[in-house]
This record gives structure tokens, C-alpha cells and sequence, in this order.
């Protein structure tokens, strides 16, 4: 399992690393990155997003994702750890919890997906070297959006002897470090800009920025942008670079 994730996140990586005229997207080579699809119906063809477009279709929101906007998509593992810990939470209430499932989600807490959202479409060819700090749909949310150089992918970089970046290193194989798309969510009332002024504050503080690099970058649709957040695999561990749908819960919610 942990293989196919990886060669899925390489494929990825082709979208922003190769040159012009190789793009993988969805696995598929092509000579663009650009789908003829709209946001949405790209979203609901790609397998990391299916579940991610049948919440926006349940929130009413397809629409407003088909606008001129650029998505930053939490995928399908993202929105199975948000039930993962909302169920777990209840059957440590209650043993005998009914399954809480995507279609038990209300419409009016999946308001949130806009949280994802904003104006414009912003990719890795214009977005300034500095970043760029946008609002979102959601009414007082802001994101910078930024691209920075990677030697490693997230899940992999851990392997072996649990240090960052011992495991799986791009230049090992690659005459160049692939340049990645980055969110950095700001959750407080202040930018946590590094690392470890997030550490200091300690991830699983509700005002703790989060920040994540992309799965998928830079699929230009009909109506505007897509990038698809990485969220790793099932078994999350204990790595905090594994994005929660709306950020719910906290680690301890993982386990029950």
C-alpha cells in the first residue's frame, strides 16, 4: 500500500517537475496540464476527490467551485479521518453509536468546504516567490499559498530510522528537487510562519497554523485551479503533515 502511494504521489510531482510537455494527471500522461472538465466534474472523475465532490454537492456548492476560483481539495483520506474521529468520539460515549457517515454530515457544518476556496486562479507559474496570503470563502479565513523546493515525500521521508528526510530523498534519483505547491492555513489570530513556532504551540492547539504540501498541483480546469492537499494513508500514525477535513478532532481522536 504504502508503494502505490508513493508512485501516486510521484505522478503528482511530474505535474509541477517535468517539462512542458509531460504532465501526469490522474496517472494519464498528457502534453498540458489542462482537463476539459470543469472544477467540479474534475474533482468528482479523480479517485483522491470522489468523496470531497460529494460533500460540495451535498453542500450546495458546486456552483461556487465551477466560479473562477482556485480549490485547495482536501481528498478522500482527509474526509475518513474527519469521520474516523467524529465515530470515535461517539462510541466512547456510546458503545452501541450508530455508523456516522458522510451522509450524516449536516449541510450547514459542510458550509466549511469554502474554508478551501478562493477567487482567482493562482498555480504554480504566478504565484509570487514570496507566497501569497488570500481570504477565503469563508468569512474571516485566510490561506498563503507559496512554492518552495522538496528533497523528500512526507509519509516516506520517516521511514527507516524515523529522521526526517533519511527515508525517501527526490535527489537520490532526480537531477532536480521538484518545486512543490504549499497551503498554510492560518487558524488564529497570528501566522505561526515556521516550524517551529508551530511546535511551540503545539499542532493540536485549535489556534495552530497548519500548513501541507500538495498530492496534486496545478490541474487547470474549464472554470479555474485545482490542487488536491496530501493526506498520507489510512493508519495517519502519529504525522501531523496528515490533513482532518475542517481540521476536527485532535490525534487522541485517531485511536479509540
Amino acid at each position: 500500500m504504502k508503494q502505490n502511494i508513493i508512485l501516486i504521489y510521484l505522478a503528482a510531482i511530474f505535474l509541477v517537475s517535468c517539462s512542458k510537455n509531460n504532465y501526469i494527471i490522474g496517472g494519464t500522461v498528457s502534453k498540458t496540464n489542462k482537463v476539459n472538465e470543469t472544477t467540479f466534474q474534475f474533482l468528482q472523475s479523480f479517485d483522491a476527490t470522489k468523496e470531497t465532490a460529494h460533500l460540495i454537492e451535498r453542500a450546495g456548492l458546486t456552483d461556487e467551485v465551477n466560479k473562477e476560483v482556485t480549490i485547495v481539495a482536501p481528498n478522500n483520506y482527509a474526509v475518513n479521518r474527519y469521520l474516523r474521529r467524529v465515530n470515535n468520539q461517539r462510541l466512547r460515549l456510546d458503545p452501541k453509536s450508530a455508523p456516522y457517515t458522510m451522509d450524516s454530515i449536516p449541510v450547514e457544518t459542510l458550509q466549511q468546504l469554502k474554508m478551501y476556496i478562493v477567487d482567482g486562479k493562482y498555480w504554480s507559474a504566478n504565484i509570487p516567490k514570496d507566497g501569497i496570503i488570500l481570504p477565503t470563502h469563508e468569512p474571516g479565513d485566510t490561506i498563503m499559498l507559496y512554492v518552495a523546493e522538496s528533497n523528500s515525500e512526507p509519509g516516506a521521508a520517516w521511514d527507516g530510522s524515523g529522521v526526517p528526510g533519511w527515508g525517501y530523498q527526490y535527489s537520490n534519483f532526480m537531477q532536480s528537487k521538484p518545486q512543490k505547491v504549499y497551503v498554510h492555513f492560518k487558524r488564529g489570530a497570528n501566522w505561526e510562519m515556521s516550524p517551529q513556532d508551530r511546535l511551540s504551540l503545539g499542532y493540536d492547539d485549535p489556534e495552530c497554523d497548519q500548513v501541507y504540501e500538495m498530492y496534486l498541483s496545478d490541474v487547470i480546469t474549464t472554470t479555474g485551479i485545482v490542487h488536491v492537499i496530501y493526506s498520507g494513508d489510512y493508519d495517519y500514525s502519529d504525522h501531523y503533515y496528515y490533513h482532518t477535513l475542517f481540521f476536527y478532532g485532535t490525534r487522541a481522536d485517531d485511536l479509540l
